[in-house]
């Protein structure tokens, strides 16, 4: 895990459950010496701001049920896995994340998956389904959707 990862799975998923901010789910696996985390994903809700200037295409936009310049969306706020953890867990974490996304867009409604990714795993969500739209705010972050 990154420094970064490993430092919110130990100081603030706990918090950020507590107080209803975010749930962080774990894999566990039961080793020799006994469990460890294989990984972990952090599933909550975060409105989206969509302005004029967002480049998504409008077969997407027409699907965000788009009010008054925002989005209600669910957010994939982390996904990690344990340095060594076999190849294929991070699309297993993902599918459990959207298994769940879905569940709550059943019972809720709301319908699109959002997430925030450094240049390097742009890529590795588009190829998992999701779309790109655009910067963070302080250009850092890749913004990216997936419509249920």
């Amino acid at each position: 895990m990154e420094p970064e990862e490993e430092d919110y799975l130990m100081n603030r998923s706990v918090k950020h459950d507590i107080d209803s901010i975010s749930r962080t789910y774990l894999l566990i696996e039961n080793d020799v010496g006994g469990p460890s985390v294989k990984g972990y994903f952090t599933l909550a809700v975060k409105c989206l701001s969509i302005k004029e200037n967002k480049d998504i295409q409008d077969e997407i936009k027409n699907r965000m049920n788009i009010d008054r310049g925002t989005a209600q969306a669910y957010l994939l706020g982390q996904l990690a896995k344990a340095d060594g953890a076999e190849k294929g867990l991070g699309k297993e974490m993902m599918e459990l994340a959207i298994k769940i996304f879905k569940e709550g867009h059943n019972m809720f409604g709301c319908r699109v998956i959002r997430l925030d990714c450094k240049d390097g795993l742009l890529k590795y969500y588009e190829k998992n389904g999701f779309t790109p739209i655009g910067k963070s705010k302080d250009g850092t972050l890749n913004q990216m959707i997936m419509v249920l």
